[in-house]
C-alpha cells in the first residue's frame, strides 16, 4: 500500500510588493474614505448613544423601555447584517434608498450608538448622588443639573472608552466594503482582483489599518491626558 503523505514540500511564496506601486493613489483615496466614514459614524453614535443613555435613565417607562430595546437589539445583531439591511432591506421594505456611503455611516453609527449608550450611562451613574442633591438645593432644575453638573463630568469619565470605540470603528468600517464603498478594504479587494496578488494587497491593507489605529490611539491618549490636566 502507498503510504499516506501528510506533508508535501511547497516552494516558498515570493512577495512582489512592486505590483502595488501603481495603486498607491487609490489606496490613499480609500484611506480617506475610511476615515470619513469612521468620523461621521462616530458622531452619529455619540449623539444616539447620549440620547439613549438619557432615555435609559428616564423615569418614563416608554422612553426607558425603548432605549433598552434599542441597546439590546443592536448590540446583539451582527454589524454586517445591520449594514446589509440598511442598504438593501430599508429600500425593499420602505422604498427609502440609501447611498452606500450613507448606509455604512448609518449602520456603523446606530450599532456603535448602542455601545456608547452604555458608556454614557455608566459615566452618568458614576457621579455621586450628593452632587445632584447639592445642585437641587441651590435651586437648579433637573435639566440644568444634568446639563451643567452631571454631563460635563460624565463625558470626562467616558472619554477613554469613547476613544476606544473610535479605534474599533476604524477597523469595523472595513465591513462597508461589502456595500461597494471604495474604502481602504475595498481598494485592497480591487487590487487583489486586478493583480492576482492577494497576499500583497491584503497584507498592505492590514499594515495600513494597524498604523492608522496606532496613530489614532496615541493621539487620543494625548488628548485624554491633556483634558484631565486642564480640568
Amino acid at each position: 500500500m502507498t503510504p499516506l503523505v501528510f506533508l508535501q514540500a511547497v516552494a516558498p511564496y515570493t512577495f512582489r510588493w512592486n505590483v502595488l506601486l501603481p495603486y498607491l493613489p487609490a489606496f490613499a483615496r480609500g484611506l480617506l474614505v475610511t476615515f470619513e466614514v469612521s468620523v461621521a459614524a462616530e458622531v452619529v453614535g455619540i449623539i444616539l448613544g447620549l440620547a439613549a443613555a438619557l432615555a435609559r435613565l428616564s423615569r418614563w417607562d416608554v422612553l426607558r423601555l425603548t432605549a433598552i430595546g434599542y441597546i439590546d437589539f443592536f448590540r446583539g445583531v451582527p454589524l454586517l447584517a445591520t449594514l446589509v439591511w440598511f442598504y438593501y432591506g430599508v429600500s425593499l421594505l420602505f422604498g427609502i434608498n440609501f447611498t452606500a456611503f450613507s448606509a455604512g455611516v448609518s449602520g456603523l453609527g446606530i450599532t456603535y450608538g448602542a455601545y456608547l449608550a452604555e458608556i454614557f450611562r455608566s459615566g452618568i451613574q458614576a457621579i455621586p448622588r450628593g452632587q445632584n442633591e447639592a445642585a437641587h438645593t441651590l435651586g437648579l432644575s433637573p435639566r440644568q443639573i444634568m446639563q451643567h453638573v452631571i454631563l460635563p463630568q460624565a463625558v470626562r469619565i467616558a472619554l477613554p472608552p469613547i476613544g476606544n470605540s473610535f479605534v474599533s470603528m476604524l477597523k469595523d468600517s472595513s465591513l462597508i466594503a461589502v456595500l461597494a464603498v471604495t474604502d481602504l478594504m475595498r481598494q485592497g479587494m480591487i487590487v487583489a482582483s486586478d493583480t492576482f496578488r492577494a497576499f500583497e494587497a491584503y497584507t498592505f491593507v492590514a499594515v495600513v489599518y494597524y498604523l492608522l489605529t496606532v496613530i489614532v490611539a496615541r493621539g487620543l491618549s494625548l488628548i485624554e491626558r491633556r483634558y484631565a490636566i486642564s480640568r
